[in-house]
């Protein structure tokens, strides 16, 4: 008998919030998944993105090896989506439905245009083609007749600008994160109720979407109450031989600190702009920020003063990366991105670069000694940064992965602003929504798997070599992942075999000779 394997992703789902809510009985169903289950933290890649996350948890395979740490990857001076320029890495579920298992995959933000498979696909945030946002592409009618009008996210993003081009206002937000959220669960019910399935993978992006935008425990125990629910229900649509997997691609937390990182850069000397935008003072923009004056600034300008018009308008409209007037023959580094990627202008890498070998470790370690110190109000934070190889075992000077990266923590700083036009280098943001930490959550639950069990050192890498394994197929050797033998039950069937791994272009055969068979069964009317 054929297994069957259910993953539910929680975009940014922590156990920070989920645990002491079970443990004070809010929510049920995570409290029946954990005390019949394995669980425990899952590290994320670093940085911690939504983008290469899920990529990596599909293929098993490190930021490194797909070649992208980021949604945008570094062409010169100019940064472009990932997938416009990278092949498509072979998906855990491409392995699977080349196996001739039945799959449905949902939502997914590495889905970017829906692909033919043994089964169904639904694209996720980041779809390129309004026309292939499903497979069959007759699907998205079927889901938007079930769903009353089926919604892919709350907001529309312009992905070959990197750039988000629309959503609800803020006093609709998170109500309309509660109709994404049924919409999603009513399209995944109807798929896994419709479709005959050996692996399902579905993922609900509104515990991303609450957390980014409001860090307030009330509203968001109310949220993971309707998640809870909606897990139950889910659950209902497999059958006790099923193993259900509930993952996150990163964890979450509180934004107290931001770090506006090419502020920093330009006061310390290794960023230089040819034109110096105008600088609000420090004093006057925290007094309109407190005032809730800021955001509204474009509109009310011709109200206020001609002298603080211009300032606010300067503020309100801060300089991105883009439209930076960079002097690249004379700047050493720079920060792109809302994590903490810094790159080097780096002579013979850079088209302008001007940091020779020699110097390249050098400007690293004084930038590193900058940040790692830096205070705010006298309080030192403690900031996490990293050297490219220290995260990537074989980065070299000569790749486009990033210089340095910073990691968001508890104790440094939890957000980067790379752009300019504030006279802040360090702005604290307490009350505003959260923002990504280096652990989500990993839970399995279902046959052979071990109860009550906490699993300590999972990696997002992990999740495929464990399902390859489950279905009894060998694992390619390039992947950075590794079996999750220890949740199994000594006796089960899962912990019996032994992991097999064998060379990726095991895979590239095999694959060659399944498409001739079921060609040939197609043809005789057998499938």
């Amino acid at each position: 008998m054929s297994p069957k394997v259910l993953i539910i992703g929680l975009d940014g789902a922590t156990w920070e919030l989920i645990k002491p809510w079970v443990d004070k009985g809010e929510l049920p169903t995570f409290k029946k998944l954990m005390e019949n289950g394995t669980w425990g933290d899952l590290e994320s890649t670093i940085p911690p993105w939504t983008i290469p996350a899920w990529e990596s948890m599909s293929t098993g395979k490190s930021p490194e090896k797909l070649g992208f740490a980021t949604f945008m990857v570094k062409d010169g001076y100019k940064f472009i989506p990932h997938n416009f320029r990278y092949k498509r890495q072979k998906m855990v579920w491409d392995v699977l439905s080349d196996y001739n298992h039945k799959v449905v995959v949902a939502n997914l933000p590495n889905i970017y245009s829906a692909q033919e498979l043994n089964g169904c696909m639904v694209s996720g945030w980041l779809y390129l083609d309004e026309e292939r946002i499903t497979y069959p592409a007759t699907l998205i009618d079927e889901l938007n007749e079930y769903c009353g009008g089926y919604e892919v996210d709350i907001f529309d993003v312009d992905f070959e600008k990197g750039q988000i081009t629309g959503g609800p206002k803020d006093n609709e937000y998170l109500k309309h994160c509660d109709i994404l959220l049924e919409k999603h669960f009513l399209a995944f019910t109807y798929l896994l109720q419709k479709y005959k399935w050996d692996f399902g993978f579905v993922m609900f992006a509104t515990t991303d979407r609450v957390q980014h935008k409001c860090w307030d425990s009330k509203v968001l125990l109310g949220h993971y109450k309707k998640i809870d629910k909606k897990l139950e229900k889910l659950l209902n649509t497999a059958d006790k031989e099923t193993t259900v997997f509930l993952v996150s691609d990163h964890g979450f937390g509180p934004v107290n600190y931001e770090l506006n990182i090419n502020e920093l850069l330009i006061k310390e000397g290794y960023l230089k702009l040819k034109t110096t935008p105008m600088k609000m003072p420090s004093k006057l923009v925290t007094v309109v920020k407190k005032i809730g004056l800021l955001p509204l600034a474009k509109t009310f300008v011709n109200l206020l003063p001609s002298t603080l018009s211009k300032r606010l308008k300067e503020s309100a409209s801060l300089i991105i990366f883009e439209k930076m007037d960079i002097d690249w023959s004379n700047t050493k580094a720079f920060g792109y991105g809302v994590w903490g990627e810094i790159y080097l202008n780096v002579r013979g890498r850079e088209p302008n670069g001007i940091i020779s070998p020699d110097e390249y470790d050098k400007i690293r370690e004084e930038i590193i000694e900058k940040i790692r110190n830096l205070k705010y109000k006298e309080k030192k934070l403690n900031i996490s940064i990293f050297k490219k190889e220290e995260v990537y075992s074989n980065a070299t000077m000569g790749d486009n992965l990033p210089d340095l990266i910073i990691l968001p923590t508890d104790e440094g700083i939890q957000g980067i602003n790379p752009n300019i036009g504030s006279s802040e280098t360090i702005t604290e943001s307490k009350g505003i929504g959260g923002n990504h930490r280096l652990y989500g959550i990993f839970l399995a639950y279902g046959p052979g798997i071990k109860k009550g069990h906490k699993i300590e050192n999972a990696k997002i890498y992990d999740i495929t070599p464990t399902i390859l394994h489950i279905f009894g197929l060998p694992i390619p050797n390039d992947v950075d992942g590794k079996v999750l033998t220890e949740i199994f039950e000594e006796n089960s069937e899962f912990a019996k075999m032994k992991p097999k791994y064998v060379d990726p272009s095991y895979y590239e055969k095999k694959n060659e000779k399944l498409k001739k068979a079921i060609t040939n069964l197609k043809l005789k009317g057998k499938i």
